[in-house]
């Protein structure tokens, strides 16, 4: 699942390129949105995953083990948000204000990082779930509920704050919304039991795919991009879920994609560099429908490939905590 999120992220964010791109109603702007439609069940998987890791998978053991969940990601998202800001700088690829950037990047995700902004609700959600898990296990955790109450419930006091002092900035985007804690919890569950959860394997598709038709109608009709948390990606998420539970796979296969899960989160963090050369520089969107086709597959894979190389190489030179 997180290999096949990572991959379908990609797929997304690269239609968005294109959209962006391309006149409404070309065959560029029509391909991107075809990108898109199969895309956003992605971020919020990252949720559903992070909810059934922390309550039931891999709950927290001990608070040590839940301030190592919390490094992990937080010190990748320190290091990307400066690593993004510096390289667009350097290679003159985007109108970077260095410094606006990084301090922006204290308080929300910007561009170019813009795909950072889901750990600024992923890193809040486990750290309060895995607090509750913890007490909920007898323990006491007090350090960690302190920071608990203080991030978590920051989207209400942070607003709070700044309407008294006055300095007129909204971009706080520490927190998580509803939603987000809707997929984390429902993702937990159907996670969980999804060898239980056994319909039809072409109700299942059929769900996919009218969940994909409705949000290509939603985003090239009524707004772009679509909410995260509208009904049809639900629809979408529990989809593939349930078919890919339905996958068995054997030993060699388990060994392969074990190998690129362990490289997924660092291939997300550094794919828009490759986005932004492909897909903002070299991709030719008035090419006629079949090279469209064909460039958006081959430069796909090449984002994907150079993504992951560069992720499994610093995961071989020992740098995963710093770099994810």
């Amino acid at each position: 699942m997180r290999v096949l999120a990572g991959l379908t992220v990609m797929v997304g964010h690269s239609g968005g390129v294109l959209i962006g791109r391309a006149e409404e109603g070309s065959d560029a702007w029509w391909l991107g949105h075809f990108a898109e439609a199969v895309n956003p069940w992605a971020v919020p998987m990252f949720f559903m995953i992070a909810g059934w890791a922390v309550l039931a998978g891999a709950p927290p053991r001990t608070e040590a083990k839940m301030w190592d969940r919390i490094v992990r990601h937080l010190v990748p998202l320190a290091c990307w948000s400066v690593i993004f800001v510096l390289g667009f700088n350097l290679f003159d690829t985007d109108a970077v204000d260095v410094r606006h950037e990084l301090v922006r990047s204290v308080f929300e995700a910007g561009r170019p990082g813009f795909h950072l902004w889901y750990l600024y609700a992923y890193i809040p959600l486990i750290l309060v779930f895995g607090t509750l898990v913890l007490f909920w296990q007898g323990q006491r955790p007090w350090r960690l509920a302190g920071l608990a109450l203080v991030l978590g419930g920051s989207t209400v006091w942070v607003p709070f704050l700044i309407d008294v002092i006055g300095v007129g900035y909204d971009g706080w985007k520490w927190g998580f919304a509803t939603y987000q804690v809707v997929y984390f919890v429902i993702g937990a569950f159907i996670i969980h039991h999804a060898g239980q959860l056994r319909p039809p394997i072409w109700s299942l598709g059929l769900l996919f795919a009218v969940s994909a038709l409705g949000v290509l109608w939603w985003e090239s009709r009524r707004s772009y991009p679509i909410e995260n948390a509208n009904p049809l990606i639900i629809g979408l998420a529990v989809s593939v879920i349930l078919i890919v539970s339905r996958i068995r796979l054997g030993a060699r296969s388990k060994k392969v994609f074990a190998f690129l899960a362990s490289a997924s989160f660092g291939a997300f963090l550094v794919h828009v560099f490759f986005l932004e050369l492909f897909f903002e520089r070299l991709f030719d969107i008035e090419a006629g429908p079949v090279l469209l086709v064909v460039q958006y597959l081959g430069f796909l894979i090449l984002m994907a490939a150079a993504s992951f190389a560069l992720s499994l190489t610093w995961g071989r030179l020992r740098l995963r905590r710093l770099l994810g």
